[in-house]
């Protein structure tokens, strides 16, 4: 297999301690269907565990590995990933998660069918810790069927995108780098949400990846600590101090500012994020 110096997609998976699920999420990236031309890019973040030993049983030259040797944190990860993607679109997957064989077969015709779409994503596959399918699908706003759109306004309700199963032109990542520090809790709502300002998303009605409820997940362990309160707030604060530039969108957007303030997750009255066995 030969690498290119300009692929088709990038795969980003930031990675600290993790190394029992990795192999997972690798295996289901290398086993994608078709000839797809990609590149997959592991940052280890000064893992402590046995990430670099893993790394190295996998021998493909499609995948770049970048070690730091100290823990710089999600978000410095995050930015680093994207910085050093190349491909026209780009993929970010957790360690602890994985896709279907079909993930970039379903995809990316889409963006060749709609040129205006930006990000394209589907339904997500709950597992457990050893990797068994314990809820078959979660989606619970599109109703069984495709769609393509606007979603800002819903998605400054609920974070309902999984964000394994998400991929998006390189140019739309853009409106969302570099992720700020402040968003370190919810930095894949808050990239959603960026791109959701000017593009339109289309939703596929298929489990495309499989999301990893386990003790350690990055939700399970913040959601009880309420760490993410922050981050939420710091994002809608900054969303609704800006104009989007669709005056429309800025009217509906405006119209929608107390509903969606007094329904914030702080007062305890609604799901507001993707929550593992939801």
């Amino acid at each position: 297999m030969t690498v290119s110096s300009d692929p088709l997609v990038s795969f980003v998976i930031p990675c600290y301690n993790y190394a029992r699920y990795l192999p997972d999420c690798l295996n289901s990236i290398l086993a994608q269907e078709g000839e797809y031309d990609f590149e997959i890019i592991v940052i280890d973040d000064g893992s402590t565990d046995s990430t670099q030993i893993v790394l190295q049983t996998f021998s493909d030259p499609r995948l770049r590995v970048i070690t730091h040797s100290v823990n710089r944190g999600h978000i410095a990860t995050i930015n680093e990933g994207f910085q050093q993607a190349r491909g026209r679109f780009i993929a970010r997957i957790d360690p602890d998660d994985r896709y279907r064989p079909y993930f970039l077969s379903t995809t990316l015709e889409k963006f060749d069918q709609y040129p205006e779409v930006g990000l394209v994503y589907g339904d997500a596959a709950l597992i457990d810790d050893c990797g068994r399918v314990i809820v078959e699908r979660s989606d619970r706003v599109h109703g069984g069927r495709d769609f393509k759109g606007n979603e800002f306004l819903k998605l400054l309700e609920e974070n309902f995108i999984c964000s394994p199963t998400v991929i998006a032109r390189r140019e739309a990542w853009l409106q969302a780098l570099p992720v700020p520090e402040a968003v370190a809790f919810e930095d894949d709502w808050y990239c959603t949400l960026m791109i959701a300002r000017r593009y339109e998303f289309y939703y596929i009605d298929r489990v495309l990846a499989e999301y990893r409820v386990h003790p350690n997940n990055w939700h399970a362990r913040a959601v009880p600590q309420k760490l993410e309160e922050s981050s939420i707030l710091w994002i809608l604060d900054w969303i609704f101090r800006k104009t989007e530039i669709d005056p429309e969108l800025e009217i509906q957007k405006q119209k929608a500012r107390k509903r969606i303030w007094v329904s914030l997750p702080c007062t305890g009255s609604q799901v507001f994020w993707f929550r593992d066995g939801q």
